[in-house]
C-alpha cells in the first residue's frame, strides 16, 4: 500500500482573533484513516469527480476501502486475490497543486522506497498513455520487474487526472510478467468509467538543468513589514478564487491555461522531492508523500500589497503547506528557504493560520499566538 501520510501535523493551543468577519477557531482534528463500508456487487462512483469503480476489476472481487481525508477528498480502493497474490487498488484525491507529471512521479517515488528490498527494475521506460474515456495522451505509467526474493513478480503505476482529481492505479502480480502486468492494468482502467476531461498531453518529469542556489539562512520576519500572517492567508484565499473561477469558465468563453513543465531539482529525503514550474528561480513545491500533499514557497506577493509606507517586504516569501481541506500557512522568511528550513517549520507546528478550500465557505483562521 502506498505511503499515504508521511507528515501528521496537528495545530495545538492555537487561540482564534477576529479579524474581518470570516476568522474563525483554528484546531484541525487529525485526519485518521477511516473504513469505508461499501455494498457487496454494487459499483462505487466517487461524488465530486463521478468516477465510477466497479464491484470487481479486472477479475478481482473488491477488498477493504479506506477514506483517508474527509468529504471523500482521497480515498483508496483494493481489490485482492491472496492465492494468485495479485492486488489493484483504486486512488482518487484531490487536484490542488502540481500536475500529473510532479504526483505520478511522487507514485514511482513511493513504490520504489517501499519495494526497495525487493529490488524492482523498470521493465520498460515510464511513458504517456491516453486515460478511459479522454482525448489525449494525458496519463503516464510505469511498469516493474522484481527480484528473485519477492512473493510477486511484477508491480505497476499509472496517474492520470480528470478535472478537479487524481485517479492512481497500482498493480502488483505473483504470475504475470511486466508486460503480463501492463495488459492487465490496461483492462482495469477500460473497466472505470471517468467524465471526459481535457487533459493535454504530458510526458515524465525531467531534471531541472540547475539546482535551485539559497542564498544565507531564510530565518522568522519580525514586525508588521510582511502584513503579518494575514498576507499569506489572503493571498491563498485569492489564489483559490482565481482557480475556481477559471475552472467554472472553462468550456466557455476562457483562455486556456499556459502549459506548465514542472523539473525535478532534487529529493531530501525519501518520497520527499522539490519541484520547480517551467524551471523557476524563485518559488518551488515541495512534494510531500504521494497522495497531493505538497508545500508551496514562493514570494510573498500579498505582503508587498499590504506592507505600512516606509516598509520594504521585497525579498520575503510565504511557506504553505496545501492539504485536501485546506492550506496552513507558516512564518513568513526574510528570503526563500531551503527545503530543510521548510521542514523544520512543519516539524515545529509554527502554524500561523488557514484557509479553508474546500466546501461552499470560505474562510480564513488565525492562530493569535502569531500576531
Amino acid at each position: 500500500m502506498p505511503d499515504r501520510r508521511l507528515f501528521k501535523l496537528f495545530a495545538a493551543g492555537l487561540a482564534a482573533l477576529p479579524v474581518a468577519l470570516f476568522a474563525a477557531l483554528f484546531a484541525p482534528a487529525a485526519q485518521a484513516q477511516q473504513r469505508l463500508n461499501l455494498p457487496a456487487g454494487e459499483v462505487f462512483t466517487h461524488p465530486h469527480s463521478q468516477v465510477v469503480v466497479p464491484a470487481e476489476l479486472a477479475g478481482l472481487p473488491r477488498g477493504e476501502a479506506t477514506l483517508y481525508a474527509e468529504d471523500f477528498l482521497d480515498v483508496g480502493i483494493n481489490f485482492d486475490n491472496p492465492i494468485t497474490r495479485e492486488r489493484l487498488s483504486v486512488y482518487i484525491f484531490r487536484h490542488t497543486n502540481g500536475d500529473v507529471p510532479v504526483w505520478f512521479a511522487q507514485a514511482q517515488a513511493s513504490l520504489e522506497s517501499q519495494l526497495a528490498s525487493q529490488s524492482p527494475e523498470l521493465a520498460f521506460e515510464a511513458s504517456a498513455f491516453v486515460p478511459p474515456g479522454q482525448p489525449n495522451a494525458s496519463g503516464l505509467r510505469a511498469f516493474y520487474t522484481l527480484g528473485e526474493g519477492s512473493a510477486r513478480n511484477s508491480t505497476g503505476v499509472a496517474l492520470f487526472d480528470t478535472g478537479e482529481w487524481f485517479v492512481k492505479l497500482r498493480a502488483s502480480s505473483g504470475r504475470r510478467s511486466a508486460a503480463q502486468l501492463a495488459l492487465w492494468m490496461d483492462e482495469a482502467l477500460r473497466a472505470l468509467e471517468v467524465p471526459v476531461g481535457d487533459g493535454g498531453e504530458v510526458a515524465p518529469v525531467i531534471d531541472c538543468p540547475d539546482r535551485l542556489r539559497f542564498r544565507g539562512r531564510a530565518r522568522d520576519v519580525r514586525g508588521d513589514a510582511a502584513g503579518g500572517p494575514l498576507a499569506g492567508l489572503l493571498g491563498n484565499l485569492i489564489m483559490q478564487a482565481a482557480r475556481e473561477a477559471h475552472d467554472e469558465e472553462e468550456g466557455a468563453d476562457a483562455e486556456p491555461a499556459a502549459p506548465v513543465t514542472w523539473c525535478r531539482d532534487h529529493e531530501i529525503g525519501p518520497v520527499q522531492v522539490v519541484y520547480r514550474a517551467n524551471a523557476a528561480t524563485d518559488s518551488y513545491l515541495l512534494a510531500l508523500g504521494d497522495n497531493g500533499s505538497a508545500v508551496h514557497v514562493a514570494p510573498d506577493v500579498m505582503g508587498q500589497l499590504l506592507a505600512d509606507e516606509g516598509d520594504d517586504p521585497s525579498g520575503h516569501y510565504s511557506v504553505s503547506l496545501i492539504m485536501p481541506a485546506r492550506n496552513l500557512n507558516f512564518p513568513t522568511q526574510d528570503r526563500m528557504p531551503a527545503p530543510n528550513r521548510v521542514i523544520q517549520l512543519l516539524e515545529a507546528n509554527r502554524v500561523t493560520g488557514s484557509v479553508v478550500t474546500w466546501g461552499d465557505e470560505r474562510r480564513i483562521e488565525i492562530n493569535s499566538d502569531a500576531l
